[in-house]
């Protein structure tokens, strides 16, 4: 394509400043304030110039701005120690990409800018890949094509029909996509990774609670998680999400014990055959990057799918190898229930161990474990003493003591659920009944279009779990005997909407949620079989729908039907042709092979005339089809005649190609091959 140093009007560097502008917008989401600030600044600056139609900055003037960005750049990346390098470098290069914009004097210059306003598109992928920036990039792609070609050929506009084109260009490739995408997956990993910027995705769930922290998580409406739970919707009073397990309590803090993360490999899931009566739930859990390594089971689990790298503790904990730093999908089954698990000596001594201190609520529990022979009974009553009054629930309870259990339960008597789990553990190990506390989400909002579950940060919860004999391991959540509502219908609901920055889908309006709905549910079918198309999905698909076929036969297959719908577009022009041009072209060529080749302004009449003079002896056959030509061509001509007249048409070429190759003929028996 030719880049003549002409120079640029007024009109091709509003569109290239517009179309700079929209590549920059959706940067705006992930690059730091400052640097956006920056972009904008400088665009604002290429309007000014370019709507007052001001002459361009001088060189001088554009070493000054090309360093002001280096020392912004440079005292960005000292400030934040280097761990935002890609942001960096992407806003680098759109800084960069707008000062040339700045000194775009002719074609080349806008060149340059269009091109690199390519890459700058394919930046916006760098952080996430939501539909609708697939979208976006495509439809402001075709608009950069378009002002390309225009700028190439200005001629073209009101000429060419571009759209029409580009649409076509399109669909000829869009097979090919499609094959392509379903035959080749992406990687698992990345060839390469680049330098990650701070993340901006995380659980908030650690492995350390104390009072507080899982209060301040669950004022984030961001997902964590999304589940599809194969056949009928739970109750959300089964949806506990489970993470963590911890045993060692400080005074102050529940943390895990190391002894207990023994890894083993997990059992993969078998095709879902559980009965009611087994208690067995499969379900499919994508998790949203969190940077930590534990992932999420419904409940108790007992099978995760290789596609997680999982590995599992003897407290039914599941890890991944490396940290959650990307959106992953696993299956997984459940059993909802007690554990029926035996109880070794050396885990019971760990399920009873107490730290020094809060006599109070020994004395208490030291009271039921003299009142009650059995366990079940002194879980009641510690039970029934938080459904008494004055319990409350609150995302803002009371500071604590240093004897943060005796605080609560005899003074504050206000908390959220970490502090209710952790003064239960405390009472049942002090009552002489083993108790840990287990971290992870607790409900999940339910989309009917989408037909998966939705669990935020705002569902973090904190419960607890008791040893009984015969039972195993069995879940008590305190937190639904001071609000129950809180199981059964969410934070929100438990909260009684009286305390601010908690969002929740019930203060929606109907129609909105289901816009979010199918929002959600665009995004989430995005995810599953675009984004998270691998190899391990690959082999799920063609297992299930084309069982007995190897992946080398599908990639015959599919190749040899793309080879052949490449001939489909040769064959439809072939069909649309008009016939009349098809035999005109065909007398063209053959008159071009004997010397006589039609110039590109050339009328038919004019060339017929140099044609025939130039092979008197197809004169007469060459003047017959032009005359045949030219009256199916240009005359008005009754629609019942033309099948009659196109027939005679072909007639007459056939009588120029027989004209043609007797002369040939004879020149070849005389010995006398004239030159064409």
């Amino acid at each position: 394509m030719s880049t003549t140093a002409r120079p640029l009007a007024h009109q091709d560097h509003g569109v290239l400043l517009g179309q700079l502008a929209l590549v920059l917008a959706p940067q705006a989401r992930t690059l730091p304030m400052a640097v956006s600030l920056l972009l904008l600044a400088l665009l604002c600056w290429r309007w000014l110039l370019w709507r007052k139609r001001a002459p361009l900055p001088s060189r001088s003037v554009m070493g000054v701005a090309a360093l002001l960005v280096l020392g912004i750049a440079a005292a960005l990346i000292w400030q934040d120690g280097g761990g935002a390098m890609r942001d960096l470098a992407v806003a680098l290069l759109g800084a960069f990409v707008v000062l040339k914009l700045l000194e775009c004097h002719s074609l080349a210059d806008a060149t340059l800018v269009t091109q690199l306003s390519f890459y700058l598109l394919l930046t916006l992928y760098l952080s996430d890949q939501p539909f609708w920036l697939a979208l976006y990039s495509v439809a402001i792609g075709a608009w950069i094509l378009r002002n390309w070609l225009l700028l190439h050929h200005p001629e073209a506009r009101g000429r060419l029909a571009i759209w029409p084109l580009l649409g076509r260009m399109a669909l000829i490739g869009l097979p090919w996509a499609l094959v392509l995408f379903v035959l080749f997956p992406r990687l698992e990993h990345p060839l390469w990774r680049l330098p990650q910027s701070t993340p901006t995705s995380r659980t908030g769930l650690s492995d350390v609670m104390r009072p507080g922290s899982v209060g301040q998580l669950v004022r984030s409406p961001e997902v964590a998680l999304r589940a599809e739970v194969d056949g009928d919707p739970l109750p959300t009073s089964a949806l506990y999400w489970r993470a963590l397990v911890l045993w060692q309590f400080d005074g102050s803090a529940w943390l895990p014990v190391q002894q207990r993360q023994q890894f083993t490999m997990p059992a993969a899931p078998t095709p879902p055959a559980s009965t009611p009566q087994s208690g067995g739930v499969d379900y499919t859990v994508t998790l949203e990057p969190s940077q930590q390594q534990w992932l999420f089971t419904l409940d108790r689990g007992v099978a995760m799918s290789s596609d997680a790298n999982a590995r599992v503790t003897a407290d039914g904990e599941y890890f991944a190898s490396v940290p959650v730093d990307q959106r992953i999908r696993y299956r997984a089954r459940s059993t909802l229930g007690p554990s029926h698990e035996p109880l070794s000596a050396r885990t019971q001594a760990l399920a009873l161990s107490l730290p020094p201190g809060n006599p109070r609520a020994r004395e208490l529990a030291a009271g039921w474990a003299a009142s009650y022979v059995d366990p079940a009974l002194r879980v009641q009553a510690a039970l029934r003493l938080f459904a008494s009054a004055p319990f409350g629930y609150t995302l803002r309870p009371p500071a604590l003591g240093t004897q943060q259990v005796d605080s609560f339960l005899f003074e504050t008597h206000r908390g959220f659920c970490e502090h209710y789990a952790s003064s239960f553990v405390f009472l049942m190990r002090a009552a002489g009944v083993p108790a840990r506390v287990v971290t992870g989400y607790q409900g999940g909002e339910y989309n009917p279009i989408g037909r998966h579950y939705i669990v935020r940060q705002s569902d973090a919860h904190a419960w607890a779990e008791v040893w009984l004999e015969g039972r195993g391991w069995v879940r008590v959540d305190p937190t639904s005997a001071v609000a129950p509502s809180r199981v059964e219908q969410g934070l929100d609901a438990a909260l009684g909407g009286q305390e601010s920055g908690v969002w929740s889908p019930d203060q929606e309006a109907g129609w909105l949620r289901n816009v979010r709905w199918a929002y959600d549910g665009l995004t989430y079918t995005w995810q599953r079989w675009i984004l998270q198309y691998d190899r391990g999905q690959q082999e799920r698909l063609f297992g299930e729908r084309l069982p007995g076929i190897s992946l080398a036969q599908l990639l015959a297959y599919g190749l040899a039907a793309l080879s052949l719908l490449a001939l489909l577009p040769l064959w439809l022009r072939r069909r649309r042709a008009d016939p009349v041009e098809v035999c005109f072209a065909q007398v063209c060529r053959m008159l071009a092979r004997r010397g006589c080749e039609r110039g590109a302004a050339e009328g038919p009449q004019a060339f017929a005339a140099r044609a025939a003079a130039g092979l008197p002896h197809a004169a007469a056959a060459i003047h017959a089809f032009i005359a045949t030509y030219i009256g199916l061509r240009y005359g008005a001509m009754p629609e019942a005649r033309r099948p009659q007249e196109l027939a005679r048409l072909r007639a007459s070429a056939r009588r120029v190609s027989a004209s043609l190759r007797m002369r040939h003929a004879g020149d070849v028996r005389t010995g006398e091959i004239r030159p064409s």
